[in-house]
This record gives structure tokens, C-alpha cells and sequence, in this order.
């Protein structure tokens, strides 16, 4: 048996001249990281190199010829299309219908808000006794659509005890919806009764109208109380606004002292509302101040003058 001659296929001294002029000529031509790459796998020094080991070669392309870039953006040639010399003017999309197109749209924060929540701060009462919740939003109502200065609406109470719409012995009875709209209209803001539903209730925000609901009070208050569900409203309030956004009702609330601006998630509210069958008041009149912030309320009604300061004292209903 025969041993291989390597040295008679490929002799070592013409191996190690092929080496070293491989390298000679890469060293004298490129010093790029692959032509490196391709040294070291031949024997030749790895690391940095010095900039004065080698003479730097200039790859740039001459000046005035394309570049790589110019003509290639992602690297790929089946993507990478020059339309810098196609003439675009002469192109007719007048035919072109575009009224069908989709274009979807964001609301802004400011559009998702019905009412104006802010303008219900001036005139808000904590009532502090029950039963008189009813007095107390007929006085923000009226002192928001007469422009009347009602410090202290204690004569709204004694007004109601004269109708007949409080029993005088005992006022934390309270007042019926249909009590607290005689009352409203005998001080010059006419309002209805009726059932609606949430977008009801957004519609007359947006249109500038003055809301009172009839709610369960223990499922505004402390939800979490309410173990058995006793449909039973008790209480009336002012619906200052709604916002969608983030997905609370806002509320002029008499019955708690952070009644003001008070904000409840839209369900909770909804189930409070639904013991009364959604039962609301809403004034007849628009007030442009109770529109939501942007609207052109111009269009709807005149504007009105207020140089009224807004409270921020606790009002009592009883002396």
C-alpha cells in the first residue's frame, strides 16, 4: 500500500509563495474588513491596523456618475423603481372620484365632551339637609338661566312649602320631578319631563340645555353599598356633562360637599339613572354657555354676558 505524497499535489514551497503573494496583493490593493477577513484565514496578522500601515485606497465613485444610493434605496433592484425622469405633468385625475374613500378620523379629546361641564362651578349648592335637593338645583337652573344672584336659595324652599310642593312640617320629604318643574317654571325657567336614554341626555347637552336626573342615590354615593338593588331614586342632580373620552358622566351634584364636578363612570351612572326609569328634566331654552367648548353657539342663539364670579363658599339651604 501506497502512501499519499501530498508534497507531489501541491508542493509546500508553491503553497507558501501563492500565500504571500495573496497577501502582498491584497495588503497593496484593499484594506477593507473583508479582504482583513480573507487574510487571516491564510496566516496573516489579526487586529486593528495602523492608518499609516497602509496607503488608503479611494472606493468613491468619480464625480458626476451615479451613486449606490442614488440608484438603489432599500438595496433590493425589484423594489428600488427611478421615476426621477418620468413627467408626471401631464397625468389627468380630474376624472378620478374619491368621494367614496374612507378616511379615518380620531375625535379629539374636546369633541368627545357633550356640555360644558366648567360652567355649572359657578352656581353649585351643597344642600346639607336631606330632601332639599330639589330647591337646591332649581337655584343653580335659575341662577344659570336668569343671571339672578341667588347667594342662598332659602326662599326657593319657602317658595315650595307656599305651593304646596314640600310638606312644610316635614321638608326632608323632598320634592317630586313634576314638584321641582312647577317650581322651576314659577321662576321663569320653563322645563319638561320626560324618559330618555344616554345619547338623549348627550343630544340636549349638546344643544346647550340644562339637565336634571332623577337618580338612586346609595349607587352615585357608595356603590358598593348597594348589596340589594331597591330601585328606588331618591335624589335629583344636575348632569354638567359627558365625556366619552374617558368614559364618566359629570355631575353638579347638591347631596355630597365634593358634589361639585362630581364624576362617576358612565355605567354606574346609567344604573343609578335607570331607578327612575330615566326619568330627566330639561330645560326648554338653549343657553349658549352650556354648550360644549367650540361650539358656534352664534348660530343657535345670542350671546349672553356673564360677569358673574364663581362661588366657591358652601352654600346652606336652612339658616
Amino acid at each position: 500500500m501506497h502512501e499519499l505524497d501530498t508534497t507531489a499535489m501541491w508542493p509546500s514551497d508553491a503553497a507558501d509563495d501563492l500565500a504571500d503573494r495573496f497577501v502582498a496583493e491584497q495588503v497593496t490593493t484593499d484594506y477593507s474588513e473583508d479582504s482583513m477577513a480573507v487574510a487571516a484565514l491564510v496566516g496573516a496578522p489579526a487586529g486593528p491596523h495602523r492608518e499609516d500601515q497602509y496607503e488608503p485606497v479611494d472606493t468613491r465613485p468619480e464625480s458626476g456618475s451615479p451613486s449606490a444610493a442614488d440608484s438603489l434605496a432599500t438595496g433590493n433592484p425589484a423594489l428600488d423603481i427611478d421615476l426621477s425622469d418620468v413627467d408626471l405633468s401631464d397625468v389627468d385625475l380630474s376624472d378620478v372620484d374619491l368621494s367614496d374613500v374612507d378616511v379615518p378620523t380620531s375625535p379629539s379629546d374636546a369633541d368627545a365632551v357633550h356640555g360644558n361641564p366648567a360652567q355649572w362651578t359657578i352656581n353649585w349648592f351643597y344642600q346639607q339637609f336631606d330632601g332639599y335637593c330639589g330647591p337646591a338645583v332649581v337655584g343653580q337652573l335659575v341662577a344659570e338661566y336668569t343671571e339672578a344672584d341667588i347667594s342662598d336659595p332659602r326662599h326657593l324652599v319657602d317658595r315650595a312649602v307656599e305651593l304646596g310642593l314640600m310638606a312644610g312640617d316635614d321638608p326632608a320629604g323632598g320634592m317630586t320631578l313634576p314638584d321641582i318643574e312647577i317650581l322651576l317654571e314659577d321662576q321663569g325657567v320653563p322645563a319638561s319631563i320626560s324618559a330618555g336614554s344616554l345619547d338623549d341626555l348627550r343630544s340636549a347637552l349638546d344643544n346647550g340645555h340644562g339637565v336634571v336626573a332623577m337618580v338612586d342615590s346609595g349607587e352615585i354615593w357608595k356603590p358598593e353599598h348597594e348589596g340589594v338593588e331597591d330601585n328606588r331614586p331618591d335624589h335629583v342632580l344636575v348632569v354638567a356633562g359627558i365625556d366619552d373620552a374617558r368614559g364618566v358622566v359629570i355631575l353638579s351634584d347638591p347631596g355630597v360637599p365634593y358634589g361639585n364636578q362630581l364624576e362617576v363612570p358612565i355605567e354606574q351612572f346609567e344604573q343609578a339613572w335607570a331607578d327612575s326609569g330615566h326619568q330627566m328634566l330639561v330645560a326648554d331654552d338653549s343657553d349658549p354657555d352650556l354648550m360644549p367648548a367650540g361650539t358656534d353657539s352664534t348660530a343657535t342663539a345670542p350671546p349672553v354676558s356673564d360677569t358673574r364670579t364663581p362661588r366657591t363658599t358652601v352654600i346652606s339651604l336652612r339658616s
